[in-house]
Parts: C-alpha cells; sequence; structure tokens
C-alpha cells in the first residue's frame, strides 16, 4: 500500500475472529478522506475498495431533520450576534461577522457532538475489553462530560440478556457486496444468540441506523458460521439479532431497537449500494478518485447509467 501524503488517516482495525481465511492478517486497513470525506477499506495485499457503509449511506439517504437544525443553528448564531450589537449602527463589518459564525456554528457544534460520540465509544470499549479479559474490577475511569452516556449504558447493560461479549470495536465486510464497516461490539445472549451492536449518541434513532447494523450483521454471518463449525444450512438470521442502541448525552436514558425485519433492511441496504452506483458514485469526486488511486486501482468504467 502507498504510503500517504495528505491528509487521509489510516487506521488498521481488527476483524473477528482469526481465521486462516483471512491470510493470517486478521485486520483491514481503514482509509479516511479529509475531514473526514470519502471513507474506504481494503483488505492486506487487494487493491480492490470495500466501501464504507456510513459513507454509501450517508450518499443516498436524505437528512431534513439535519438540514433544518443546520437552519436552526445559523439563525441563532445571527441573532445571538446582532443582539449584542443592538442600538449600534449596522456596519457592513458587523453583518459579515454574523453570517460567518452562522455559516461556521453548525459545523463546530457538529464536530463537537462527533468529538463525544468517539470519546463514549472508546469509554464502552475500554469497559468491554476488560470484561473479555475477565478484568474482576472492570473499573474505567469516567470523564464528567460522560456520565449520563456511561450511565445509561449501564442501565441498558443491566436490562439486557448478554451472557458474554465476544469483541469490540472491530471491521467486517462483504467481498461479495463490497463494502465494510466497523462493528462496535459482538456479544453473545444467555440463549446463545449473538447480537451485533451499534451504540449512538444522537437524539433520535433513525431507520437508516437499521440498515447501517444489519449490513454489518450480514457480513458477519459467514465468519461466525467458520468460527464455530456451522453448516451453510445455518439459519443465520434466526440467530444473528442486529440492534442500535441510543445512549443519552443529557438524560441517561437509553432506547434500544431491534431490528425485526433484518432481510427487509439488508435488501434495502443492497438496494441502496445500486442506487448509490446508479446516481454516479456521490460523494466520489475527481479529486476523491484521484486521491485513492494512491491505495487503489479504480476501474475507469466504474458504475454509470449514462
Amino acid at each position: 500500500m502507498a504510503a500517504t501524503k495528505k491528509k487521509h488517516i489510516i487506521n488498521k482495525v481488527d476483524l473477528f475472529p482469526d481465521l486462516e481465511d483471512y491470510g493470517g492478517k486478521p485486520y483491514l486497513f481503514q482509509i479516511t478522506g479529509p475531514r473526514g470525506g470519502m471513507r474506504c477499506y481494503q483488505r492486506p495485499g487487494s487493491l480492490s475498495p470495500l466501501w464504507s457503509v456510513t459513507t454509501i449511506l450517508g450518499q443516498i439517504v436524505a437528512k431534513p431533520a439535519l438540514m433544518n437544525w443546520y437552519n436552526k443553528m445559523g439563525r441563532e448564531a445571527v441573532a445571538e450576534h446582532l443582539t449584542s450589537v443592538v442600538g449600534q449602527t449596522l456596519t457592513p463589518e458587523i453583518l459579515e461577522l454574523a453570517l460567518r459564525e452562522a455559516g461556521s456554528r453548525p459545523e463546530k457544534s457538529k464536530q463537537e457532538a462527533a468529538n463525544l460520540g468517539i470519546k463514549a465509544h472508546e469509554l464502552i470499549s475500554t469497559y468491554i475489553n476488560k470484561r473479555i479479559e475477565k478484568d474482576s474490577s472492570s473499573y474505567v475511569d469516567v470523564p464528567d462530560d460522560l456520565n449520563s452516556v456511561w450511565d445509561a449504558f449501564m442501565e441498558w447493560e443491566r436490562e439486557s440478556d448478554i451472557k458474554k461479549y465476544l469483541k469490540t470495536e472491530f471491521a467486517c465486510f462483504s467481498t461479495s457486496y463490497k463494502y465494510a464497516g466497523s462493528i462496535d461490539a459482538l456479544a453473545q445472549t444467555s440463549s446463545g444468540k449473538f447480537m451485533v451492536i451499534d451504540w449512538k449518541t444522537s437524539k433520535s434513532l433513525y431507520p437508516e441506523h437499521a440498515l447501517q447494523v444489519t449490513a454489518y450483521a450480514n457480513a458477519m454471518i459467514y465468519p461466525l458460521r467458520q468460527y464455530y463449525g456451522l453448516p451453510e444450512t445455518w439459519p443465520a438470521w434466526d440467530y444473528i439479532e442486529p440492534w442500535v442502541i441510543r445512549l443519552g448525552k443529557e438524560d441517561a436514558q437509553f432506547e434500544a431497537k431491534q431490528v425485526t425485519d433484518p432481510l427487509l433492511a439488508l435488501n434495502s441496504f443492497l438496494n441502496g449500494i445500486e442506487m448509490w452506483y446508479g446516481l454516479g458514485l456521490p460523494g466520489l469526486t475527481p479529486k476523491a478518485k484521484k486521491d485513492l488511486e494512491d491505495y487503489f486501482e479504480l476501474p475507469d468504467n466504474l458504475p454509470s447509467v449514462w
């Protein structure tokens, strides 16, 4: 793999489990574009991209609530800035500063929320790894700004049917459909079922979250079958449960939703991949494509409806 010379972030993400099929390299490279843009995964030794599940969904799913939030944040920024100069002469400079704040505040707030989400994932991952390693204390140091999230997580765990955690923060992929992603946690219930879990610290859960976690669960069917020596006729969706767990940042409440129709969710995601191709791979701009050529051999005839 070519060394990066730009702003790409490259992480090595573990796979589960350590199978011989992985060629002794049970991990993927995760390649994230500048400013968190286009994300791909790569198997060691491969020159074919595995497209990120969240990148695909982010390009094809409309987010009217997000647009409304952006507008609201912008209006509030203008109002706050101009309120401080009421009674003064409104100059072009004052107006420009107000508009500049309106343009930057939503992204700042979004980044702050994302940073808190990353910290929450790291905290929970640390705790789960202690559980997996059978650390008797399972103690983690909870920062003040994550107290509510942690309390919500502990309350969810107490009410869940988890017998043991198997892995946290690891990659999964599908060579058939050329996608990959990162699973927050894999657990097993007292009845032997497997829970594929995705944590959210957003204010709400949305249908695309179900598509995301189900795509991950689908990518786990083969490795679970291989690792546990299950037959090809194993009824995977009777034993694999995709779950999305929202942990409140302010109210210490949780919301847990199981995808009750995983086949519908999976087919919707796979149709979404086809839509992404049909729309000309939005997000894969000419510049992004050129950048990715440092890592992949992208075909000249990428799917197009034209």
